[in-house]
């Protein structure tokens, strides 16, 4: 009988190459923010990463990068360490089989598709903190939420829709994010 193992290299690699780019521009690359930038991949750029995300506290979110996030350190493609201060949480650093991860899969993070959209992600996301990408995200989900359920939506209606889900987010801060996505060519509204 013959066995077939279904491992996700490419989704490995990608977590990999994200923690090579981001070492030194992300403030503080951990759990959230790769979430965050692996959601944003998928759904503003396009590139099928495999994952399906719910709607969570912090954003989007699947367990399944959380398993093969402890996957890919089991393999030292990345170092997980703890942080106390200033924030409580994690940062996620190269490992010393970084490089070998990546190759794995060299050929799909040089497809074009896939190198151009990380190029952008990094470009437009890398510098901003787990908060700000909460926000983003979570427009994000809600827009491609009701594109699915193929209702209209406005910007009044998605500042509300947001505001609902992130309390704490000045309407102000969702105007101002939502118009950031818009410059971007990630969202279009009515």
């Amino acid at each position: 009988m013959k066995s077939e193992l279904n491992i996700p290299w490419e989704r490995y690699g990608l977590i990999a190459e994200l923690t090579d780019r981001l070492k030194e521009l992300s403030p503080q690359f951990g759990k959230t923010i790769l979430q965050k930038m692996v959601y944003l991949l998928q759904e503003a750029y396009g590139v099928d990463c495999g994952y399906s995300f719910n709607l969570y506290t912090y954003g989007p979110f699947t367990s399944q990068i959380m398993q093969d996030l402890d996957m890919v350190e089991s393999l030292r493609g990345v170092k997980i360490n703890s942080v106390d201060f200033p924030s409580n949480g994690y940062t996620i650093t190269p490992g010393e089989r970084n490089i070998d991860v990546r190759e794995q899969v060299a050929e799909f993070l040089k497809r074009n598709n896939v190198s151009n959209s990380l190029s952008k992600l990094i470009k437009v996301f890398g510098k901003l903190n787990a908060t700000q990408l909460s926000l983003l995200s979570t427009i994000l989900y809600v827009v491609r939420d009701m594109e699915k359920e193929r209702q209209s939506l406005s910007r009044e209606k998605l500042i509300n829709m947001v505001k609902e889900i992130k309390p704490n987010f000045s309407e102000q801060d969702i105007y101002d994010n939502v118009t950031m996505l818009e410059s971007e060519d990630i969202i279009s509204l009515n």
